[in-house]
């Protein structure tokens, strides 16, 4: 099994164990219980079987919790504050982890989607090829919002020199050579700045491009050049598309997984949840 099965496991178990400190609302028997966590393994992993010793495993360690879980009741363990906190955020974990698992299993995408996906891949491997080897001699000013940075271009097409400009960068090491970052690797800077970095000419400035420090404008100062013993790749052997038509899939099952979870990200506010009151 993999890593993350067994972790399933030790979570679904152990969240099984807490949820039976507290007051049952309903009594499931122990193979109903094993058969949702293997029910649970399956969906996640329909390729990998759950073989007759997994399922042993899962049993054991259920009891285990069970009979553990049996016995603190019995001395009133689950009745503090601290052991109420803990089985709600269990049973927010698995009620997430169904709530992806269902979202996941209806994601289908289309040959296009993933032709998609592919052809973006293709582009990112062309590109880092294209590259490597090569060092670029580069300037920016970085700036907190957005607005700056506008404004920074819009001086800039004014014809205020960039090295003024970069006095106002917050890169403070760069701006005390006029934005200068002297040459390097594209490999050296965050994605983003790599991608609007290589698609200057010598002497254009890009459009303001956010990164996690901040919003940039970029300059190329002139042309890249190869690195000092560095030799020209061949371009890189590609795979077509039927070929690796299961790999893009999975990529694109973890892209979508990604975005639901960002869409959660973004909404998601830190609620203090008030116990349940005692009729």
């Amino acid at each position: 099994m993999k890593k993350s099965s067994l972790l399933l496991v030790v979570l679904l178990t152990g969240a099984i164990g807490l949820t039976a400190c507290g007051k049952k609302e309903t009594n499931y028997t122990t193979t109903q219980m094993v058969d949702a966590i293997v029910a649970q393994l399956k969906a996640e992993e329909p390729n990998r079987p759950v073989t007759d010793d997994i399922r042993k495993q899962i049993e054991e360690s259920l009891t285990l919790n069970l009979a553990v879980a049996e016995t603190a009741r019995k001395e009133n363990i689950g009745e503090d504050e601290t052991t109420k906190a803990l089985m709600q955020a269990q049973a927010a974990q698995i009620l997430a982890s169904q709530y992806f698992s269902k979202k996941m299993a209806n994601y289908k995408p289309t040959d296009d989607e993933l032709k998609k996906i592919y052809d973006d891949e293709v582009k990112k491997v062309n590109k880092i090829a294209a590259t490597a080897g090569k060092e670029y001699n580069l300037r920016h000013i970085l700036v907190a919002t957005e607005a700056e940075a506008k404004e920074i271009e819009a001086k800039l097409k004014a014809g205020t020199k960039f090295e003024e400009l970069a006095k106002l960068s917050k890169d403070t090491a760069s701006a005390a050579k006029g934005g200068n970052l002297g040459w390097s690797s594209l490999s050296a800077f965050v994605p983003e700045f790599t991608e609007a970095a290589s698609k200057l000419k010598s002497g254009e400035y890009s459009l303001p491009v956010k990164t996690q420090f901040g919003y940039h404008v970029i300059q190329l100062i002139e042309e890249p050049r190869m690195i000092k013993g560095a030799s020209s790749q061949a371009a890189p052997q590609i795979p077509p598309f039927e070929q690796v038509k299961s790999q893009i899939l999975e990529l694109a099952k973890s892209k979508h997984l990604q975005e639901i979870q960002a869409s959660f990200k973004k909404s998601a506010t830190t609620t203090t949840a008030k116990p349940e009151e005692k009729k």
